[in-house]
């Protein structure tokens, strides 16, 4: 079994920081290794422990998240970094991504997208650190477009559903021989058969999904779905 992934929060607000380690706390394969209020505060936790993950604020007392993710790059390259703020300016935004940021979350944020974030840094790291010496361009492209179709699934996806359902969903059709029905899909994932339902046809409109009516010698038609080719 996989090392857990050690997280550094980085966070002068004590209530949001206790929301992240919560949050943290609920996401498998995490564990928080610290929380720290400030950049200096961080950047002597990292001098001192390895973590593979550091959630940063912007607005801090002394030095701000940007400075802290640019000193970081300059002492540590291959931790990753993942900014949670508020701020909203597309010059911090830029500065940030530049500077090498995993990612970069807007408060407030519902659970669901650093979940889906943590989960995106989780896949490529694994990917990149289970021993081979190289990666091709193919798969490289498939973890990264991973990642922005989570994120956007996410910010999409209509009320009540989640993205890491929708995932489940897509996972069990693409591992089925046949087309699923809502009832099949329902029972294979321990839901109600109308959460499968809304999910299905969230795909179908999406047009990820395929609807085909299994015809009966009486009575009505079966809906069942399978991935579009």
């Amino acid at each position: 079994m996989a090392e857990p992934i050690d997280v550094l929060i980085v966070e002068d607000d004590p209530m949001v920081a206790a929301v992240h380690r919560q949050f943290i706390a609920e996401i498998p394969g995490f564990v928080v290794a610290g929380v720290v209020s400030g950049g200096r505060e961080a950047l002597e936790f990292l001098s001192r422990h390895k973590v593979r993950l550091v959630i940063l604020d912007i607005f801090m007392p002394g030095m701000d998240g940007v400075t802290t993710l640019q000193k970081i790059r300059e002492t540590n390259g291959t931790v990753g970094v993942i900014v949670v703020s508020a701020s909203r300016d597309t010059n911090t935004v830029n500065a940030v991504l530049k500077a090498g940021a995993f990612d970069y979350i807007i408060k407030p944020f519902v659970f669901e997208r650093i979940q889906t974030s943590l989960r995106a840094f989780e896949q490529l790291e694994t990917r990149l650190n289970r021993g081979a010496a190289q990666i091709d361009q193919k798969e490289l492209d498939f973890l990264l477009q991973k990642q922005r179709d989570e994120q956007n699934a996410e910010e999409h996806l209509p009320k009540g559903l989640n993205p890491q359902m929708l995932e489940q969903v897509v996972a069990l059709l693409s591992r089925s021989p046949t087309p699923l029905s809502a009832i099949e899909t329902a029972r294979e994932l321990d839901v109600s058969r109308i959460t499968a339902r809304r999910y299905l046809e969230f795909l179908v409109a999406q047009k990820k999904c395929v609807l085909e009516l299994e015809y009966q010698k009486i009575g009505r038609p079966t809906n069942r779905y399978r991935l579009a080719r």
